[in-house]
């Protein structure tokens, strides 16, 4: 008998170890002790990278998701490019109209038809409370293959702009839009790198993205005043968050959550994530 619960007993330890095989950097066991508390079902991928793109933490970090909003990074950058290319300016205006209006995130669906809005809070409001209905304008005006075009010539092909947001018909014939860990991350890194982008932008998408009102996540548990700029993502399905931390040494991560029961235990994971990554790496 204590042959049989000496072997049953290495067994939970394998399993235990095996669970959450995580590459971690620096010998940092801090996220591995933390993800070893998760339940065996959850469903969790995330890539933590230095600024210079070391990675430093990651498990199925190229994973294919469902990006929810955090699509509208991509989306963000192929317009910076546009007016980089004095293709259009932020300060145009467009005239809201009522078939532009959807539902989901955002207060432009309240706005009064005909009202006139610079492709600047257009782009402010698609990131700050991730508004659907400046999504859709923003899609509209760059096309969507003109965006997937952004993607695919820097190489990326899990980050997909497949359908406009709250678009119920595409969704029902199996269209979807997607990233991975590891290509959102590379996005990010963009901003860090002035080779990938030209200051300007990378100065401007940052911006924009540390005004992200949702702090339910990443930026949770970490100090009040340290900058964050991040998008979230959210379906009934999927929870994530990717940004930039800019602690001492600024990271940037990552973090999906997949198939909860309760929202709330997702992003409780994703902030715990987020606070082991700026303890370990970034402060």
């Amino acid at each position: 008998m204590k042959k049989s619960f000496s072997s049953f007993a290495r067994y939970l330890l394998v399993v235990c170890v095996c669970q959450w095989p995580v590459s971690l950097a620096n010998g940092q066991g801090a996220l591995q002790e933390y993800l070893e508390t998760l339940a065996p079902e959850t469903e969790l991928s995330f890539l933590i990278q230095s600024a210079d793109g070391t990675r430093l933490a990651e498990y199925h970090p190229d994973k294919q998701i469902p990006s929810a909003s955090i699509i509208k990074i991509p989306i963000l950058l192929t317009l910076l490019e546009a007016v980089e290319k004095d293709e259009l300016s932020l300060d145009d205006r467009y005239r809201l109209r009522s078939q532009d209006k959807v539902g989901g995130a955002g207060a432009l669906q309240f706005q009064a038809d005909g009202s006139l809005l610079t492709y600047r809070t257009l782009a402010s409001e698609m990131i700050r409370i991730s508004d659907n209905t400046a999504t859709n304008i923003l899609i509209d005006k760059l096309g969507m293959e003109r965006i997937q075009d952004w993607l695919k010539g820097r190489g990326f092909t899990a980050t997909q702009l497949n359908r406009k947001m709250m678009d119920f018909a595409a969704i029902e014939q199996g269209k979807q839009n997607y990233t991975s860990p590891g290509e959102i991350n590379q996005i990010l890194l963009m901003l860090l790198d002035s080779k990938s982008v030209s200051a300007e932008t990378a100065a401007s998408a940052r911006q924009l993205l540390a005004a992200c009102e949702d702090r339910q996540t990443l930026p949770a548990r970490l100090p009040q005043q340290l900058e964050v700029a991040h998008k979230t993502g959210t379906l009934d399905y999927v929870r994530g968050d990717a940004g930039i931390i800019f602690g001492k040494q600024p990271l940037v991560i990552s973090v999906f959550v997949e198939h909860f029961q309760e929202i709330e235990e997702a992003e409780k994971i994703i902030a715990e994530i987020g606070r082991l990554a700026y303890e370990s790496y970034g402060n």
